[in-house]
């Protein structure tokens, strides 16, 4: 065994180098780690999946110090969102691996403000909201929660997607275009006439739905039974496949080129349709349909998508039955019995039997449903807050009451279907019956 021995303060300085010596040649290493790429960067040649030494990461400037080329020779800056830093590179390759089926996979956003959410789950936290237009890589596919427009399940898938400032979350595939970079082409240069054109290109960027659900908006009469983020007009701009979703399926006009005519008229060249712009938000759509016979609709761009319409209104009608139910949520009529509004969109009705089966069908049960599903015309907003309408357990029958609610209790009033037309009551019954019913904890009335 060899012995070293510094003595003295020369020797101390001398043991105190050869020891800082030893530990710079055991820890010795260029790189601090193997980065794995999330996001192409085509100028330094690199695709996502490949894995890159790492030689700085510098959060001040929020950039690693990357090695490229032969060996990893060369040195380059990427921003820390595009890379993912692992201690070796077999953990990078083995992340690689499992991103491997979407490495070269991108979409393009359709609509303005989809969300990317912290789970695949549509009622999940929103981490980002998404610009028309924008690109966004995909991650990979995960399962999840259907998403339900209307009364049915969208078509699409739930992905993992990452942002082009590093975002990460989840995002149902229905609004977006997946496509390979590798393949991809700017189908709009190829497909529209030469020269600039703002509003076709407005026409051509954006998704356009049936006319009707802009009047809902300007109403404040979102009916969601009418509503489908499917159905539309969409003007395949990279596609070169201009389709008409509706609720009798989809029509499909595939096109050469579009060209200008007069009046604000384009013409998508080797189809029937043609496109009028009446203003920046409205155009109407003609075709031939299947039958030869001429078609005209009219669909409207919207700031807020179907889905998130959907959405919004679906919250605004749980809000009115919470304040029912805060008001309560046990509500007694001497006649007419006991209403409970339970938290989950549920009730329970004991001792109505003077309303069966004039109002409520015989043998209905004593729970069911409770929903905000109808709007008032303007004729009857003046003396009701809304529309209540009951579905019992035992029948598929809807029963709806004109409501008021007030500090003295909550007061219903029976409305037959005959007067109710496309969601909206339009007049009162000519003989109603009228419920009054006081918080059970203020004793009982009746009317």
């Amino acid at each position: 065994m060899t012995v070293f021995s510094f003595r003295g303060h020369a020797g101390r300085r001398a043991g105190l180098l050869f020891l800082v010596v030893i530990l710079s040649l055991a820890s010795c290493s260029p790189y601090i780690g193997y980065a794995l790429v999330n996001w192409s960067v085509p100028e330094m040649d690199l695709v996502a999946g490949d894995i890159v030494p790492v030689y700085i990461q510098s959060n001040i400037s929020r950039v690693y110090v990357i090695g490229t080329g032969e060996g990893g020779k060369n040195r380059a800056e990427v921003p820390l969102w595009q890379l993912t830093l692992y201690k070796s590179k077999s953990a990078a390759r083995a992340a690689s691996r499992l991103q491997a089926d979407y490495r070269f996979t991108y979409a393009s956003v359709k609509i303005d403000g989809l969300p990317v959410r912290a789970a695949p789950d549509n009622t999940a936290r929103q981490v980002y909201r998404l610009r028309q237009g924008e690109k966004i890589k995909i991650v990979r596919k995960g399962e999840g929660s259907p998403v339900i427009a209307g009364n049915a399940p969208l078509e699409g898938d739930w992905f993992e997607v990452m942002t082009d400032d590093g975002t990460k979350g989840w995002c149902f595939s229905y609004n977006l275009a997946l496509f390979d970079e590798r393949e991809r082409d700017s189908g709009l240069d190829t497909l529209v006439d030469a020269g600039p054109d703002e509003l076709l290109q407005s026409l051509l960027s954006r998704p356009w739905y049936p006319d009707a659900y802009r009047t809902m908006i300007a109403e404040s009469r979102v009916d969601i039974t009418r509503i489908n983020p499917a159905w539309g007009f969409f003007p395949g701009r990279d596609t070169g496949v201009a389709r008409i979703e509706n609720e009798e399926g989809v029509i499909s006009f595939p096109y050469t080129t579009v060209s200008r005519g007069d009046s604000g008229v384009y013409r998508f060249e080797g189809s029937s349709l043609t496109v009028q712009v009446r203003r920046r938000d409205l155009i109407m759509v003609q075709y031939t349909d299947k039958n030869g016979m001429p078609q005209a609709v009219f669909y409207s761009s919207l700031d807020t998508g179907p889905d998130e319409l959907i959405r919004i209104e679906n919250e605004r009608r749980s809000a009115v039955i919470d304040r029912i139910r805060d008001a309560g949520p046990s509500f007694a009529s001497g006649n007419y019995g006991l209403l409970r509004i339970l938290d989950d969109g549920q009730f329970l009705w004991s001792g109505y039997q003077l309303l069966s089966p004039s109002v409520i069908p015989a043998a209905a049960g004593g729970s069911g449903t409770i929903e905000t599903r109808l709007f008032l015309a303007n004729n009857l907003a003046d003396l009701y807050d809304g529309a209540l309408s009951f579905r019992f357990e035992n029948t598929t029958r809807w029963i709806t009451f004109l409501y008021a609610l007030d500090e003295r209790g909550l007061r219903l009033e029976n409305v037959s279907d005959t007067f109710i037309r496309d969601s909206v009551i339009q007049s009162r019954n000519l003989n109603p019956t009228v419920i009054f019913f006081t918080p059970e904890t203020s004793g009982l009335g009746g009317m």
